[in-house]
């Protein structure tokens, strides 16, 4: 028995496509952001965190198959299955909360103290940087390796859960969790993001930076926008989440309707981070532009190339047969 079956089938077809959509874009998204961080090499420190989330992204985001194959039919893989993708999801939720945490400090240096995060701020220090964060990561997500396992519930459905924790391993985990890698970081990226557009709204900012380029001040404004957007987006894709999935281990509400809106919404956030670059990254909205252009302007265009460099060399082969004839006059005008 699958777990779809509980539910209405106009539901589980709703479910179902909107999942697929939303699968669709982010790996389709955040693929293209990966690889637009490491087009040109070496990629800067930013680049370097844009990647990881993406990539945390990518990797929840392909890992909720199993999820969605479990909604509709039953679990498939087994133990192993079941204890590798609980564990790598919650690593990589980890990991992508402790990139933005990161993220919006290295803007709040830059912006506040930005000669000294210029000489801190290095790609071998973005490296340490983000290898403490999966190796974090990894360490705290270890415990679901234990707690989840296969087993069959009373409806003969196979579900993947974290029964071994109990009620109250369940409490204790996940309430230290949402703390510490849901309501701290929120509030700090908060923080930190009120503090970024105070500091380039206030005459200080302009004063420090005098020497600065205009062009270099908008670049301010525009990762701070999009810093703020990765925010906003997180804070309403997961809220629901944390507060249902609480709510459910104290047994305070069993909505399952609630449940499965809340899991979606976590899903498309994975995908809204791409889309929030397309929009508020100039880089990545140009590149989008490039790909929907068409195959016969592109063509003219190489066709137009061609021409003029044919015309620049014709243009080139004149100009040096008029200085040898030239030449040849001058020589005539010496031997007479």
């Amino acid at each position: 028995m699958a777990t779809s079956d509980r539910l209405p089938t106009a539901i589980v077809a709703t479910f179902s496509c909107v999942y697929f959509l939303v699968f669709l874009l982010a790996i389709a998204g955040n693929s293209l952001v990966v690889f637009l961080c490491f087009k040109k090499r070496p990629p800067c420190p930013l680049k370097w965190f844009i990647a990881n989330l993406a990539v945390a992204d990518l990797s929840f985001n392909t890992l909720s198959i199993l999820d969605i194959i479990n909604f509709l039919w039953t679990w498939i893989g087994g133990q192993f299955s079941c204890k590798a993708q609980s564990f790598v999801i919650e690593a990589c939720y980890n990991t992508s909360i402790t990139t933005l945490v990161l993220i919006s400090f290295e803007r709040l240096q830059a912006v506040v103290e930005p000669f000294r995060a210029r000489f801190l701020t290095t790609g071998e220090s973005a490296h340490r940087k983000l290898i403490a964060i999966w190796v974090s990561s990894i360490i705290i997500a270890s415990p679901l390796l234990y707690a989840y396992e296969v087993h069959v519930d009373a409806s003969n459905a196979v579900l993947c859960t974290n029964i071994k924790f109990g009620d109250m391993g369940r409490q204790i985990y996940y309430s230290i969790h949402a703390a510490c890698f849901f309501i701290f970081p929120l509030i700090y990226m908060i923080y930190t993001q009120r503090s970024i557009f105070l500091s380039l709204r206030s005459d200080a900012f302009t004063t420090r930076n005098a020497l600065e380029t205009v062009r270099t001040v908008q670049r301010h404004h525009k990762v701070a926008i999009i810093l703020a957007a990765l925010t906003v987006a997180f804070a309403i894709c997961w809220s629901p989440f944390m507060v249902v999935r609480t709510l459910r281990y104290f047994h305070l509400t069993d909505d399952d309707y609630i449940w499965r809106a809340s899991q979606l919404l976590i899903l498309l956030n994975t995908a809204l981070d791409p889309i929030l670059y397309g929009i508020y990254g100039e880089n990545f909205k140009r590149y989008l532009l490039g790909l929907f252009k068409c195959t016969k302007f592109q063509s003219s265009i190489r066709v137009e190339n061609f021409s003029g460099r044919e015309k620049r060399k014709r243009q080139r082969r004149d100009i040096v047969r008029v200085k040898r004839v030239s030449d040849l006059n001058v020589l005539e005008l010496v031997d007479k």
